[in-house]
């Protein structure tokens, strides 16, 4: 799998580009990255199909450079961009909340070129000193720095999801192979994995070692009868287990679960008088193997509904499944559109119509537009005069497709909780999404009172990525959550599970409490092309880790159903 090596190559591209103020070349290497470290299969795969000139953002010369790295695993063009600057971008990029711009800003200013000489800096108080940075910016960077030495590795689930299919592929090829089955986080539909957990059902454990062990760019960690590790270039770690079809169910539910469901299991069985392990579920007085074959088995035996896999975190599941309570979880095959996506009249690669065309190919009934509006930071937002010739092409739009298309923005709400549009021509718009975009280092009762007077007097529909966090880049913003929640429940604000890899934002926890509450929740794409439509499933693992059902979700509901919510 040479995708995230592809897509850290072609940010760290950008990233030099930036700081030799190389206008435009750094958002395309940025669009090229995203898509190929959002690809459910190897980038490789693509490449010997002849396909990487048919990926959004990937033109003719970046093809080239893809097929480079995949050939060679290096990029003579990035080794010699490396070399015109002296900044170790790589590094100083770990660190949270320092991006391009300010790497830039604090090597001109200060001669910074790695951690060690940032710490250095900040100790001396030299950082304050330059304009837009100050002593509260100091602490946060001494605190990312800290995060950056101490952080465990952690991959984007849509990154790990690539690796998993690959390695299930390959092993479906071999009749030795009777099952293979992913476990752990990833199984639980968690947002970021640290490692991946395989169960194989097979009679000939050693060509199961042989096969797993051989494959390419990866090194050999471990290997045994009927285990082995492997770390792969990107140092993701696999383990595989070979297990007999006997003790399948029991291995799996045992691998899935986290240590606290499983512990609680463990004692729930010995109260029923079982015994229960990874090898099967075991009659306590007699030491009878009782059941394993399956999970379902495993827990039908203890009494329990079957208990999803995304729901074994020890938040009540047990007891749930006791009484009969556990929710009937959305499936992907529930939602009917997706709300929160960008076209060319913001900061998106395809135009509203290919968007809504290719919405339609996806089988959806509707889907809602919602570029930007006003200055967050993008290059090409939509201003009042732009939005009227928005809206004309929105209706053009909607008379050329089956769907039904929803015309809307997405604003930011601005430091004193204001928006940028009057209520008035809000309410023109069938879709309001309102998020947090600039000026995100408010303390927790500011932001708190920013984003609820937001939602409080301006007729918002939807608060987009409402914590706006950056997987392994950025912690959430300083809120009073359960507040905010119970403003968007009185107001009748749908609360975003946003699908995009880095985001996944609201969480499956997040959710979880946000729905204790009262809350409903839309699932946004917050897609920039046509293929980033697909990320809608990312945000049903975060719906399903919450607990919710389709009557929880806008996106499940019927069309009526939908408008009719949505009316301002």
């Amino acid at each position: 799998m040479k995708n995230q090596l592809v897509a850290k190559i072609l940010n760290n591209i950008a990233d030099i580009l930036e700081l030799q103020e190389v206008p435009f070349k750094p958002q395309a290497y940025r669009k090229a990255a995203l898509t190929i470290e959002s690809l459910p299969e190897d980038v490789e795969k693509i490449y010997d199909q002849g396909k990487l000139e048919e990926l959004p953002g990937v033109g003719e010369h970046l093809a080239k450079k893809i097929e480079e790295i995949i050939l060679t695993g290096k990029l003579k063009y990035y080794e010699t961009l490396k070399k015109e600057i002296k900044v170790d971008l790589e590094e100083l990029n770990e660190i949270p909340f320092l991006g391009p711009k300010k790497i830039k800003v604090l090597y001109k200013q200060l001669g910074i070129k790695n951690v060690r000489d940032l710490e250095k800096a900040i100790r001396q108080q030299k950082l304050r000193k330059i304009a837009g940075f100050g002593e509260k910016t100091e602490q946060t960077l001494l605190e990312g720095i800290k995060l950056f030495r101490t952080k465990p590795k952690r991959f984007l689930y849509a990154s790990a999801a690539a690796v998993v299919n690959e390695i299930k592929t390959e092993f479906k090829k071999y009749a030795f192979v009777q099952r293979v089955e992913i476990a752990g986080s990833f199984r639980r539909g968690k947002e970021t994995v640290g490692d991946l957990d395989f169960l194989v059902v097979s009679s000939q454990p050693k060509k199961v070692m042989d096969l797993f062990t051989s494959f390419k760019d990866s090194k050999v960690l471990a290997k045994g009868s009927t285990k082995s590790s492997i770390r792969l270039a990107n140092n993701m770690q696999i383990d595989l287990r070979v297990v007999n079809e006997k003790e399948f169910g029991s291995a799996l539910q045992y691998f899935i679960g986290n240590k606290e469901h499983n512990v609680e299991l463990r004692k729930f069985a010995l109260k029923k008088g079982y015994t229960l392990s990874e090898y099967g579920l075991f009659d306590s007085k007699h030491k009878k193997w009782v059941a394993g074959r399956s999970e379902d088995e495993v827990y039908r035996k203890l009494g329990l509904k079957y208990i999803e896999p995304e729901l074994r975190e020890n938040t009540g599941e047990i007891e749930a499944a006791l009484k009969n309570k556990l929710p009937k979880l959305i499936t992907i095959k529930d939602v009917q559109g997706t709300f929160h996506n960008h076209s060319k009249w913001s900061d998106g690669n395809n135009s509203l119509l290919e968007m809504a065309q290719y919405a339609e190919e996806m089988k959806f009934k509707f889907i809602s537009f919602n570029d930007h509006f006003g200055h967050m930071g993008i290059t090409n937002p939509l201003t009042e005069k732009r939005l009227k010739g928005y809206l004309t092409e929105i209706d053009k739009v909607q008379k050329k497709v089956g769907l039904k298309v929803f015309s809307g923005v997405e604003v930011d709400i601005l430091k004193d909780g204001s928006l940028p549009l009057s209520p008035q021509k809000l309410k023109e718009l069938d879709v309001v999404v309102a998020a947090i975009h600039l000026s995100t280092r408010m303390n927790e009762k500011e932001m708190t009172a920013r984003v609820c007077n937001a939602l409080e007097n301006y007729p918002v529909n939807i608060l987009g990525h409402p914590t706006d966090r950056l997987l392994n880049e950025r912690n959430g913003l300083a809120l009073n959550l359960d507040q905010v929640f119970e403003t968007a429940r009185k107001n009748k604000v749908f609360l975003e599970i946003n699908s995009s890899p880095n985001r996944l934002d609201l969480s499956g926890e997040q959710v979880k409490s946000a729905l204790n509450l009262g809350c409903k929740f839309v699932i946004g794409t917050d897609a920039h092309d046509c293929s980033q439509l697909q990320f809608y499933p990312l945000a049903v693992n975060m719906a399903r880790r919450g607990w919710t059902e389709k009557k929880d979700i806008l996106n499940c509901w019927s069309l009526p159903k939908i408008e009719k919510a949505l009316q301002k």
